[in-house]
């Protein structure tokens, strides 16, 4: 399944006892995973009638942008100063940070609030890319490089969660999937956009300018958060039965969501950085090009299912249906080697992009509503952890299947894969009944 992070299912959970889960209505008392399907829930665009939640979006497209603009220099810093090894220890220590920091984010988000997590861990980033302006210099070095790295790594990791948890404080439950929807589709537009800025940046500009630039969208993005007020008080602090682990052990919802969510990135996410550009490069004169092309039709079709998602919450029974397009994710992949041409595997990216987009803003909806709201950060944290850990293992694993036989064997193996998560989740009634 897809990122900050991003996974498979939905909310519902068949009729059970309200101990299953352990969820707290407003006024303590307990309260199922599910609730009635209400189809008159507000539109898509509903949530933008909150003042709060516009200005943390725009800070937020704004960030992600400037993050993209950093994701395109990144390589081309590193390898004026080293070499591709060089390259790979520092994705490493990024990717590490990001592991490591999710889990104390969560934690914090709880404790002390997501809004000043968040304003903490931009001012942070902020301040360390100013400094890697000295790192690139002719004074500085890969040893401060790493450093510095590994501490946007760590920044990101906690920001995530609690930007995950700040949402149902700033808007109603019946709007999150709406909100949630809009949210992720602003992020994927930034992110599209973000190479091509990147790219000319890199072009344009010197090192420490570009540097400079995405220092200051962390800065915008604090100055949005510092006008972000909640519409509900922050919870108190979590009764005593009530942290995530004996949520956790109570939920089976949650659960079941969170390893469908790692087996989706073990199997499916990375064959688009590892195995299709090697399929491409083989199979097409121009692989490079080929590859653009592919990349932009999977970010339309997760553009279209981001919002897509936001009306698919409104329907009964979405269990099925992300079950259905999990089906659907791995069959497309098993048979992508075989398609001929080259409108069809576009037209396989589209649809590819479409499921993830759904699958991803579905769970991440699911996870807050069915979370009580004081240690929503930590279960954020764990949705955030196992997503950003799982693609790293899933790099490796497919790329030593690449390497041994080929990338149309880890197609194959991928879909497989995904397919498999499909019938792990269709064996749990409450991912049926969602």
């Amino acid at each position: 399944m897809p990122r900050p992070h991003r996974a498979c299912v939905d909310r519902h959970a068949a009729a059970q006892p309200a101990a299953a889960h352990g969820r707290r209505g407003p006024r303590g008392a307990a309260v199922s995973d599910v609730r009635p399907q209400d189809l008159s829930a507000p539109g898509l665009l509903a949530p933008l009638r909150h003042r709060g939640f516009r200005r943390l979006v725009a800070g937020q497209v704004l960030s992600t942008l400037g993050d993209m603009v950093f994701a395109v220099s990144l390589p081309f810093v590193v390898l004026r100063m080293g070499d591709a090894k060089d390259l790979a220890v520092m994705l490493t220590l990024l990717g590490v940070g990001r592991v490591a920091g999710a889990p104390l984010g969560g934690l914090l988000a709880d404790r002390w609030s997501p809004r000043n997590v968040m304003l903490v861990a931009d001012l942070g980033r902020a301040g360390v890319l100013v400094l890697l302006v000295a790192a690139t210099g002719p004074a500085g070095g890969l040893p401060a490089l790493g450093a510095g790295i590994v501490l946007l790594g760590l920044l990101e990791g906690v920001f995530l969660p609690a930007y995950w948890a700040i949402m149902p404080t700033l808007l109603d439950e019946e709007e999150l999937a709406g909100g949630n929807a809009v949210s992720e589709a602003l992020m994927v537009t930034a992110a599209m956009a973000g190479p091509l800025v990147g790219g000319l940046a890199m072009a344009s500009l010197s090192t420490a300018a570009v540097l400079a630039v995405n220092a200051a969208t962390f800065l915008v993005s604090a100055g949005t958060l510092l006008a972000v007020r909640a519409r509900r008080a922050a919870p108190a602090a979590a009764p005593a039965g009530t942290g995530f682990w004996a949520f956790a052990r109570r939920s089976r919802l949650l659960v079941a969501v969170l390893v469908m969510a790692a087996l989706s990135q073990l199997t499916s996410t990375a064959m688009m950085n590892v195995a299709l550009p090697i399929y491409l490069d083989r199979h097409f004169d121009d692989g490079q090009r080929v590859y653009g092309l592919m990349l932009g039709a999977q970010g339309g079709g997760l553009l279209l299912g981001t919002l897509a998602a936001g009306l698919v919450w409104r329907l009964p029974r979405r269990g099925y249906l992300a079950l259905g397009l999990l089906v659907v994710d791995g069959l497309v992949l098993t048979a992508f080697p075989r398609l001929p041409g080259l409108l069809a595997p576009l037209s396989a990216m589209v649809v590819l992009g479409l499921a993830a987009g759904v699958l991803s803003v579905v769970a991440l909806t699911l996870v807050q509503r069915i979370s009580p709201a004081e240690i929503l950060g930590r279960v954020m944290a764990a949705f955030t952890a196992v997503t950003i850990a799982a693609f790293p293992i899933a790099a490796v694993l497919i790329g030593v299947i690449v390497a041994r036989q080929g990338p149309e064997s880890a197609f194959l193996v991928g879909g497989i894969g995904v397919l498999a998560v499909s019938v792990i989740g269709a064996a749990q009634r409450a991912i049926r009944n969602a």
